[in-house]
């Protein structure tokens, strides 16, 4: 371990925990350290091995277990370091999870408190088990936090509103779940800013799960785990399998009468038909029908030259999954970065929640991608922003026009999504409706449907629309959903304001 490198971990962990620099940190902030020590190694671009974040900080995980770890000096009391390297070398979860929290910093900012592992099993999550225990039941944990916070800090508002608390919401990984009972905890400690993570010696029993995070098999996962789960589910299986079949969910909506790009669904094999469709449209997209995250998305425009080729590179790539969706690309509306000038390709996420009684669109955020030419999605390499910093730059795609959002469309935007969500199915918690804007040729915005996503994510870019929330455009997720879990369960089960939930 190099010195720059420990006094670098050391101040950083210190700042995030809250605590002056210099500290000496326990055995449980321990995690922090040895997340910003391992970070700063694999950082720097002489570590071997070359690659990926997860491989560079592998290594440099592996030199500070074989190293011990008397050179952090100060920084860790010599009192806690032998049972934290015994944790390091013998507990593989605990090392897997310093891996976890090492690459989350190397790949993305912080947008939630740090965390905070315990190296001893809990006898309890809390004296008092009665509160209602929400999961968020995860796979894929590097960023989880960017989850879990925004949906935590929601459930302390309205338990502040409704005069408790009453919910407990928990983040628990797929493989921590025995019998419906969670074996090892990640949650928020909204009194000291941080999450805590333990496993338990008692097993705590989920009342309410939400899966999130399943990683790139999260289709084959959510059906498995919600088979096991025996708790009230925020996105239960079936409704999660018919929002996964686009193709199925665009006819849906198209017979109610919703907006929806023309398209269709070809079996593997077909180019025939996917040559014809080209011919028809201008611009076409080309992807699985039960992808995510923009994951092998083509746009294609008809009058290039190589375009016949192309199509069928793409066709051959998303075959490999199944069903192919082509639709004709519908967003006309674009978003002109005012420091640039650029325009780039956006799509809106609507977050709509079931209130117990009705679906309502209450946050969201956009995602604007690299180019006009690329999808707005994080998973082609696009970012998010507020839906309210977009709106005022919106353009013609095409030729640069500007193009006018005012409330009243937003309001519309929002009935759309809602509409869309209930269409599709009322057992829904939460969902995140992916909508584009299309021109209508008078300088105004027509909203088109493109897919329900039954596991939203990036929450943690999320605002409140307006009306929502505290009103003001903070950061957040839903409030309704809570209320929806409050309605549809035991009000005995809920009413313990005793209990902080941690």
């Amino acid at each position: 371990m190099k010195a720059r490198d420990i006094d670098v971990a050391w101040a950083r962990a210190c700042d995030g925990l809250g605590l002056s620099r210099g500290a000496s940190l326990s055995s449980d902030e321990a995690s922090v350290l040895l997340k910003y020590l391992v970070a700063e190694g694999a950082a720097d671009a002489g570590t071997p091995p070359r690659g990926c974040a997860t491989h560079r900080a592998r290594a440099v995980l592996r030199q500070v277990i074989d190293g011990g770890l008397d050179a952090l000096g100060e920084a860790m009391p010599a009192a806690i370091r032998q049972p934290v390297l015994t944790a390091l070398r013998e507990d593989h979860l605990y090392a897997g999870r310093i891996l976890d929290l090492a690459v989350s910093d190397l790949v993305s900012e912080p947008m939630a408190p740090e965390v905070c592992i315990s190296i001893e099993a809990w006898d309890e999550l809390s004296p008092d088990g009665t509160c209602w225990t929400h999961g968020i039941v995860f796979h894929a944990a590097p960023l989880i936090t960017h989850e879990i916070y925004p949906l935590a800090a929601d459930a302390l508002v309205h338990d502040a509103r409704q005069a408790g608390p009453y919910f407990r919401v928990l983040g628990v990984h797929g493989d921590w779940i025995e019998d419906g009972c969670a074996r090892r905890v990640l949650f928020f400690d909204a009194d000291h800013d941080r999450f805590l993570e333990a496993s338990l010696t008692h097993p705590v029993r989920l009342d309410s799960a939400h899966l999130l995070a399943l990683s790139e098999r999260q289709i084959e996962r959510h059906r498995c785990w919600a088979s096991s789960l025996d708790c009230r589910l925020l996105n239960p299986w079936p409704a999660a399998a018919a929002a996964d079949d686009k193709e199925g969910l665009r006819r849906r909506w198209q017979a109610v009468g919703l907006e929806v790009p023309e398209g269709i669904l070809l079996a593997p094999g077909d180019r025939a038909a996917a040559h014809a469709f080209l011919d028809t449209a201008a611009e076409i997209v080309v992807k699985p029908n039960e992808g995510t995250e923009g994951d092998r998305v083509l746009y294609l425009r008809s009058d290039v030259a190589d375009a016949t080729e192309r199509l069928d590179v793409q066709l051959t790539s998303c075959w490999e999954w199944g069903a192919v969706l082509v639709e004709r690309r519908r967003d006309g509306v674009g978003w002109r970065d005012p420091d640039t000038g650029r325009i780039h390709s956006l799509a809106l996420r609507l977050h709509v929640a079931h209130d117990g009684e009705r679906y309502i669109a209450e946050s969201g955020y956009a995602q604007v991608g690299v180019d006009p030419d690329h999808p707005a999605s994080r998973g082609a390499g696009g970012t998010m922003l507020p839906i309210a910093t977009v709106l005022t730059s919106l353009v013609c795609r095409i030729d640069g026009g500007s193009v006018e959002f005012g409330d009243d469309d937003l309001d519309l935007l929002r009935h759309m999504a809602e509409k869309a969500a209930s269409t599709h199915d009322t057992t829904m918690g939460l969902a995140g409706i992916d909508i584009v804007l299309d021109t209508d040729g008078a300088g105004a915005a027509t909203p088109v449907l493109l897919e329900l996503n039954p596991r939203p994510a990036g929450l943690a870019h999320s605002r409140f629309l307006p009306g929502a929330g505290e009103g003001r455009g903070e950061a957040g997720v839903s409030l309704r959903m809570w209320d929806g879990i409050h309605r549809l369960q035991p009000r005995a089960a809920l009413a313990h304001p005793e209990t902080r939930g941690v």
